[in-house]
């Protein structure tokens, strides 16, 4: 008889061990939503025709907040230096660089940020394109220059 009586409590135990769990997938499909809207999407467009160099010793940096974006490209068949923003959008003159750093680096220091320049040079590009640009940064009023490479999987 006491055989009978376990047995009935133990098919009661099984039948009470389910559990629901809709409300838990409700719940993380509404954390999805909400961190997908509350987030900010950041897109950094490149120039798909700048092909930067291989450094095996290269480090990502930690942050990429405050910094401005040049191009810099191989020299072309009539020998001359070609500089572009970020993106490759918009071709730019020593001179225009100097401005737009200058204008960058007084809206960064406004926000409390230390503005950087990112240079991405095409591996085929020459050094002394590479110190104008710097110089011309420099000029502008950012001193931290921050190049651009691949860093091979060795």
């Amino acid at each position: 008889m006491a055989s009978r009586k376990y047995q009935e409590v133990l098919e009661q135990a099984d039948d009470d061990a389910k559990m629901d769990m809709s409300p838990m997938i409700d719940m993380v499909f509404l954390l999805l939503i909400f961190f997908m809207v509350a987030s900010r999407m950041v897109t950094v467009r490149v120039d798909p025709k700048i092909k930067p160099p291989v450094a095996d010793q290269s480090v990502k940096p930690k942050s990429a907040k405050g910094r401005i974006i040049f191009n810099i490209y191989a020299k072309g068949a009539g020998g001359e230096s070609k500089y572009t923003t970020a993106d490759g959008s918009q071709t730019v003159t020593l001179e225009q660089i100097t401005n737009k750093v200058q204008m960058f680096a007084e809206s960064m220091e406004q926000r409390g940020t230390e503005p950087s320049l990112l240079l991405r040079a095409h591996k085929d590009a020459q050094i002394g394109d590479i110190k104008q640009v710097a110089k011309a940064a420099a000029e502008g009023g950012i001193n931290k220059v921050i190049f651009g490479a691949f860093k091979t999987s060795k």
